[in-house]
This record gives C-alpha cells, structure tokens and sequence, in this order.
C-alpha cells in the first residue's frame, strides 16, 4: 500500500498554489531516485525499471488501485453517504422457499427501510505522467518528474476537493506531494531541488523562524527543531546565520567560516551536514548524490543518533 492519505490540503500545499500565481495548477513532483533504489524496485508498482541499459519506463500510467483509497477511487469512482440529507426509504427483495423447501417453489419477499441517500462519483481514471532526461546514461541517482494529468482550475468550485485527490495519488504512488502551474517544464520542476540560501546576522529565534517559514505557522515538530538547533548552532559561535528554502524544504544553520558550515533541513531532520569547500554548490545535490562517495573529502553527515552534538563539534574543531 502507498503513504498516509493526507485528510485536508496541507498548509505548504496552498502557500505554494498562492504563490504560483496561476489559475492552472498541477499535482507534480520531482523525485530523485538511486540506482540502487530503483534495481530493488522502488517505484516498481509505476512499471519503472532499472536494467543495463538505464532507465526504463511508460510516459503515462494508470496507477494501481491497490496503492489506496484515493487511488482505487480513481478508478472505480466513489459512494458519498449523505448525512445531511433526510433518510430516504428503499426495498429490500429475496426469494424464499414456499413451506421452507424450495422443491415447492419460491415466492418474493420485499420489505422496506430508511438508509441516508447516497451519491455516486464516477472514477476520474487520472493517469500519471512520468519524465527522466538522459535516462539511458549510467548514473547514481535519477531526477524523475511525477504529474497526475488532472489540470485543476483555481477558480472551480470543487478546487480543493480535486486537489485533495489528486495529491493523495501521487501521496500514495510517490510518497512526496508538491503543486505546479499547468505546463511546467521538467527544468521548472528541477529548480526546487536546488538550495536558495541566504546569509543573515546572528539574531533572534523569532527572526530567524519567520526568515524560514514566511507567513506560515510551522508546526510543533519544527518549532522545536529550531529551537534546539538555534542554541547548538549558537554555541558554536558562528559568523552568520544560514537560511535556506528548496520548494517545501527549509534548511538552517551557522556559517563558522567562508570554508565551514554545518545545517540540517528543518523539516525532515534526521542527519546534520558539515560542509567544507564550495559548500554552496555541495548543498545542491541531492542526498543520494552525496551519499554517492563521490563527494566524501568535502562533507560529513552525522545521524542525530547517540552524542551527535558532540561528534559534530569534533568534526568542526578538526577543520576549524
């Protein structure tokens, strides 16, 4: 089965669709996949394939009733049971045997009850369109595009109850959810894996929380995420303060050095980063691609398992 179904749009979600500015919109995604991820069959349910020849895969795709409920829904529609509607009367029928023995003959049954009424939704049998540039080169990760082709209008009464849809298919077949303007090109969809960062002042944890979240409320998780990185962070006597958005993904950290930096993404926060030289371009690739090898002088990952913080100071006073 696929991911948890999200019950409503989530806040990100329609930040993201305001500031697109159109009235089209996409359920969408960038994904970046290992080589090794995709030979153990991630993904394997979309008919994507991994062989000695790169990366194999149909351009659109029905997805598999069985990855959940929106997903089976997709294809066999939906019963709404309306509550607020007045309970309707309806006839329930059977054949019975005459005296008990059907060798006698059968004689029809009917009585009645009161049911709400029901509704039913046809299936919209949204397809995903899947997208990888250079597919057939060799390479240790894979950027692939997932869009449910279902453009959905911004103006529309039933918006959100589509949008909801359409990102819990992607929820439940990707396991990542983002939004796009209809006609994004696959380069579009890149840019939001790229790190924007920006360099502030040592200052409080209230600025530092409204340079990372905006007008957004973040929730309890990352709240308490900053709040206890911005003390370690603090403790490290840093130069600067780093902040840094990628689509959804918020990032923070200190700037020690023009050499040495050390950040985490607030959101998904299992791993903190120090980075050596050209440390701005490093924090562009993609977690498989650092954990690749080929990046293993320039960078340490540190898992928050343990005494972390410890290992990570050790790790920064050894290149201080």
């Amino acid at each position: 089965m696929g991911k948890k179904n999200f019950r409503r749009v989530p806040d990100h979600i329609t930040s993201k669709v305001g500031s697109l500015q159109s009235r089209y919109i996409v359920a969408g995604c960038v994904n970046v996949a290992s080589a090794d991820e995709l030979r153990n069959g991630k993904f394997g349910h979309l008919h994507i394939r991994f062989s000695d020849h790169g990366l194999e895969f149909q351009p659109e795709i029905l997805p598999s009733e069985s990855r959940g409920k929106y997903s089976w829904r997709n294809t066999h529609g939906q019963v709404i049971v309306r509550r607020d509607l007045p309970k309707e009367t309806y006839s329930v029928s059977i054949e019975s045997p005459n005296w008990g023995d059907s060798s006698r003959g059968t004689h029809t049954v009917t009585w009645t009850r009161e049911r709400y009424q029901r509704d039913f939704v046809g299936p919209a049998h949204s397809t995903i369109s899947i997208e990888c540039e250079n597919s057939a080169e060799m390479k240790p990760a894979y950027p692939i595009k997932f869009e449910v082709r279902e453009v959905l209008d911004n103006e529309a009464d039933d918006f959100n109850a589509r949008l909801l849809t359409c990102i819990n298919i992607l929820q439940e077949n990707v396991g990542y959810i983002d939004v796009a303007r209809a006609g994004a090109s696959f380069d579009d969809y890149l840019r939001t894996l790229r790190v924007t960062w920006e360099i502030l002042p040592p200052g409080s944890k209230e600025e530092v929380l409204s340079r990372l979240f905006g007008r957004r409320q973040p929730s309890p998780d990352e709240r308490r995420v900053v709040d206890e990185r911005y003390d370690y962070f603090a403790s490290l006597r840093p130069q600067q303060i780093i902040c840094g958005s990628s689509g959804f993904q918020r990032y923070f950290g200190a700037l020690l050095n023009p050499h040495l930096v050390v950040f985490e993404n607030v959101t998904h926060g299992n791993a903190i980063y120090v980075m050596y030289e050209n440390w701005r371009d490093l924090s562009q690739k993609s977690r498989i691609e650092l954990l690749s090898g080929r990046f293993g002088d320039y960078f340490d990952r540190v898992i928050h398992i343990g005494n972390w913080q410890r290992k990570t100071r050790e790790i920064i006073d050894a290149h201080r």
